[in-house]
């Protein structure tokens, strides 16, 4: 009888349950946890500082922050970039700040995206795009749709790789561990 019912549970979670929302990502990119975050500029396109290079991570100082690194813009990115505006919404102790690894041919997009849905959360570039010495000192993986790294003290407390819609909890998990700690 138990074995009858180990299998139902497995056949009802490999026909009922994604795979990307039962696991992180395989694939490694980013800061390890527990690595420090070294200092980055970026180029703010719609936050605070719009139009100047800006380092959040400086400014950020040992506050709890959500950086999310985009390989490229389009759809995905767009709907985490609205579930991470939210995420910020809810946690006003925490900073959310995305950063396109494409470079700065990026910009229109973003504004555009930022003021059609009310985003309120930094979306900024790398200057140098995938040349930036910011992809080798964070060890972004260039094949990752997306590297999504939370930080508290400066150290890194949950690595994230290519999520999406569906594992996005993933995300406010790792924020609510960083809350909890404060």
């Amino acid at each position: 009888m138990p074995r009858a019912l180990l299998l139902l549970v497995v056949v009802f979670l490999m026909t009922f349950v994604p795979p990307s929302a039962a696991r992180q990502s395989k694939t490694v990119s980013g800061l390890a946890v527990g690595e420090m975050t070294p200092s980055f500029p970026v180029l703010d396109v719609t936050g605070p500082h719009k139009g100047k290079s800006v380092c959040y991570v400086c400014e950020s100082q040992d506050a709890p922050v959500v950086f999310a690194f985009f390989r490229q813009t389009g759809n995905e990115m767009a709907s985490l970039v609205r579930k991470l505006n939210e995420l910020a919404r809810q946690n006003q102790d925490i900073r959310v700040v995305a950063v396109v690894i494409e470079g700065q041919e990026s910009q229109p997009w973003l504004e555009r995206v930022a003021e059609e849905n009310g985003i309120t959360i930094p979306l900024t570039v790398f200057r140098n795009g995938k040349d930036d010495i910011a992809v080798k000192v964070y060890k972004l993986n260039a094949s990752a749709s997306n590297t999504i790294l939370v930080s508290a003290k400066r150290r890194v407390v949950a690595n994230l790789v290519n999520v999406n819609a569906e594992n996005f909890k993933m995300v406010t998990n790792g924020v609510s561990k960083v809350i909890r700690k404060r």
